[in-house]
């Protein structure tokens, strides 16, 4: 698109970032009758919404940052390829994070963050319904549920406390025996000691497909799309000015933006201080893995999740603090297939195919959502840490709602950008 046709006056919305989020605001906006640009370097669904886990995890109200995972790092960081490794020259950037993380663990914050993550995830299945319904995708959201493994006799116990909590904020879990879970996944070996069944959870068979179908019909109803990335933000007085890597600008009555794990610098050029870093994730794709699963399987003592879909069985998982700019480790990824073989042990990994991503993380694992405090023209939908599929739909509803000036179903003032002021 050239220069001329970008200079064509002030777009009523524009969208930065094509990732679940992003494009699920598009939908919903142009859904309610806006004409909506959206913005990216890379075609849609090209970032963590490629290679996520494909699991609606409505289940997870539990922050990231609590005491059980803060006393538990030291023994975590002792193994170089166990769930949570720190790239060590990465320590000193991220080290006000981390501070910031361990305050969030205290109990009252946990208590509060548990209670707003509950808020969001109790409606994403119904407002996937009401998205993939209206665009004709029902097929790509499956609703069987999930299932957690206990491979431990005493790891029932150890999760006791944590099931509890969930329960008290309206999450429901299922208890089972060994024999019960090889009944619903019979590809497990016998090493299975029980384990928790989730059945409101949902999974996708094709996270990246979600995305572009997605992106596809909002082209096909009149959106437009543009392959560029956002390096300036500008306010002026009645719009956004976005400076173009190209070399144009262009300018939004309203902006939003969903850049995911890159949205710190977009937010800082408008005046907005954020803690927002990454955590680098993997997953192995194993195209021909000989074994099935009907629904997304967690290993409690290993934390890691296999995830059956249209290619193949995805084992995804673990954290590795390390910004945007190291170099994958791709071992982090290989570990998971030798963590897969002690629970199918019919495996195969001919073919296996390794990814790394960038989840962007919050210290309180609450996203940022709503309107810029002084600035009703800008919008903010970024951090969704792990549950950024888990949360788009619903964000998507709760931006629209607000840019229109309606009450949104849930209250947005804890995920506003202004608490970190």
């Amino acid at each position: 698109m050239s220069e001329k046709q970008y200079n064509n006056g002030i777009r009523p919305v524009v969208v930065v970032g094509a990732g679940i989020v992003g494009v699920a605001i598009a939908e919903q906006l142009q859904h309610r009758g806006h004409k909506v640009t959206l913005i990216d370097r890379e075609p849609p669904g090209r970032g963590c919404s490629y290679g996520n886990a494909g699991h609606f995890a409505t289940d997870v109200v539990l922050p990231l940052a609590n005491m059980k995972t803060l006393l538990s790092v030291p023994r975590l960081l002792m193994d170089p390829l166990g769930p949570l490794s720190i790239q060590w020259g990465y320590f000193h950037k991220i080290l006000p994070w981390l501070m910031r993380f361990a305050m969030a663990a205290a109990p009252g914050n946990v208590a509060r963050s548990c209670q707003h993550l509950r808020a969001l995830n109790g409606r994403s299945i119904e407002s996937y319904d009401r998205l993939l319904g209206r665009t004709g995708l029902t097929d790509l959201m499956t609703k069987r549920g999930a299932l957690t493994v206990y491979e431990r006799p005493d790891s029932e116990q150890r999760n006791q406390t944590t099931v509890e909590l969930l329960r008290s904020f309206g999450v429901e879990i299922e208890a089972l025996s060994a024999a019960q879970i090889r009944e619903m996944e019979p590809a497990l070996g016998s090493g299975v000691a029980g384990g928790l069944f989730f059945p409101r959870t949902a999974h996708t068979s094709n996270p990246f497909r979600l995305v572009t179908a997605l992106a596809d019909v909002f082209v096909q109803n009149g959106g437009e799309i543009l392959r560029e990335e956002v390096v300036g933000l500008r306010r002026t007085a009645d719009s956004t000015e976005i400076r173009l890597s190209g070399g144009a600008s262009i300018a939004a009555e309203q902006i939003v933006i969903a850049t995911g794990a890159w949205s710190k610098t977009l937010a800082e050029q408008l005046g907005y201080k954020v803690p927002l870093d990454t955590e680098r994730g993997y997953h192995l794709m194993l195209p021909e893995a000989g074994c099935n699963l009907s629904r997304p399987l967690v290993s409690f003592e290993r934390s890691f999740v296999m995830t059956p879909m249209e290619e193949g069985l995805r084992l995804a998982g673990t954290v590795e603090l390390g910004g945007l700019e190291a170099a994958p480790n791709y071992a982090r990824a290989d570990i998971l297939f030798e963590h897969a073989q002690s629970l199918l042990p019919g495996i195969h990994n001919k073919d296996a195919q390794r990814w790394m991503g960038f989840r962007p993380s919050i210290p309180d694992s609450l996203p940022v959502l709503g309107t810029a405090p002084d600035n009703p023209r800008v919008s903010f939908a970024f951090g969704h840490q792990h549950l950024g599929l888990t949360q788009a739909a619903i964000t998507a509803e709760l931006i629209a709602d607000q840019m229109e000036g309606k009450a949104p179903e849930i209250d947005l003032s804890p995920f506003s950008i202004k608490r970190f002021r």
